[in-house]
């Protein structure tokens, strides 16, 4: 496998439409991150993925209703149906993504490359927001940053049904305020992609304690030297919390994208930024 993947560079990943990468997918020929520049089939919309039985998908709605900024809607599948008629008719969500992770009772079972021996006519799919789409227009626009990843925070959610738990955000260092804002502005843009950051200043504020390193929600988090003076931290909601949500909620049975490895649509980011 390490010597199919290695004739897919990222740089030639960064050039293929979104038909090619899925034809390579489904090959199982290439699982790694879409997460990290040059990304797959750049300047195209990446989101998170999250399938749910129809028994409770009504109450993943109405949670993501109302938890719009970690969980904003793009597409949901009828059930059993594989393909998001919206974002990629032609896509097949069993096959389509680099990584998966299967959920039951709140633990992680597994993280297969594709989720065909799990799929069932009951399963309906929600296709949200990823900030990786925003993140390349900040870069489009020269706005420098340093990432650090996701975290828990001590922020609720507002629950539905079964659904309940804390939101994970997606943090980012800026070097003055003058990128700040340029962030802020540029990704206000895109609302269907977690719109503006819903926190700005010391992280500890939410509950993170422990920027920059491993912790137990990502232990393999590479160390990031914690902001200089004068940086400017700002986190935004993170696609990552359904992971979180279906953990703490002890969800009898989900499907998720495996972090960093997300759905790539074949709708332009600029098809779907407000104008």
């Amino acid at each position: 496998m390490a010597k199919v993947m290695e004739k897919y560079s990222k740089e030639r990943l960064s050039k293929m439409s979104p038909k090619e990468y899925r034809s390579i997918l489904r090959r199982s020929e290439w699982s790694g991150v879409t997460s990290t520049e040059p990304w797959p089939c750049a300047g195209y919309a990446q989101t998170n993925l999250a399938i749910v039985p129809e028994e409770y998908a009504f109450e993943f709605l109405l949670f993501c209703n109302r938890n719009p900024r970690p969980c904003p809607v793009l597409d949901v599948t009828d059930p059993g149906d594989p393909h998001p008629k919206f974002l990629d008719p032609e896509a097949d969500l069993r096959t389509d993504l680099p990584k998966y992770r299967v959920f039951k009772d709140g633990e992680i079972t597994d993280e297969p490359t594709d989720i065909i021996k799990y799929w069932r006519d009951d399963l309906v799919s929600f296709l949200l927001g990823c900030s990786c789409t925003f993140v390349q227009a900040l870069k489009a626009a020269n706005v420098p940053f340093r990432r650090y990843g996701a975290y828990p925070t001590k922020i609720p959610c507002t629950p539905a049904g079964r659904f309940h738990g804390h939101l994970v955000v997606s943090v980012r260092a800026f070097y003055n305020s003058h990128d700040a804002v340029r962030a802020v502005q540029i990704s206000s843009r895109h609302l269907l992609f977690h719109g503006p950051p819903i926190h700005i200043g010391d992280p500890a504020d939410i509950g993170i304690e422990n920027l920059g390193k491993p912790d137990s929600f990502n232990p393999n988090r590479p160390v990031v030297e914690p902001p200089k003076t004068g940086e400017i931290v700002m986190c935004w909601g993170c696609g990552v919390t359904p992971q979180m949500v279906a953990m703490e909620s002890k969800i009898p049975f989900m499907i998720t994208h495996r972090v960093a490895h997300m759905f790539i649509a074949d709708r332009l980011i600029e098809e779907l930024a407000i104008l």
